[in-house]
């Protein structure tokens, strides 16, 4: 079975559904609601990252991580380059 996601709109709100395909007992394709994820106006990204992570799980796959920041000591060359402007422009 193969699920996916659905915009449905009612009373002038968005929501998002997790949505099922299947056949009725006469053959005819229909869909099923599995799951009603909320308004999408009101989703934020943090609140599907665990149905996401729960999701990657289950099908054995490695979350993808994100990328470790790291900082490098750099040069202070703001005072520096302020003053040669000055210099500059002062003459």
């Amino acid at each position: 079975m193969c699920m996916f996601t659905r915009i449905s709109r009612s009373g002038g709100r968005a929501y998002l559904q997790l949505v099922e395909p299947y056949r009725n007992d006469n053959g005819e394709p229909r869909q099923r609601l599995v799951a009603n994820l909320g308004r999408l106006d009101q989703l934020r990204p943090k609140d599907l990252d665990p149905l996401i992570s729960g999701l990657q799980r289950a099908l054995g796959r490695t979350p993808a991580a994100l990328p470790q920041v790291e900082f490098v000591d750099a040069k202070a060359m703001g005072d520096v380059y302020a003053l040669r402007a000055l210099w500059r422009e002062l003459g």
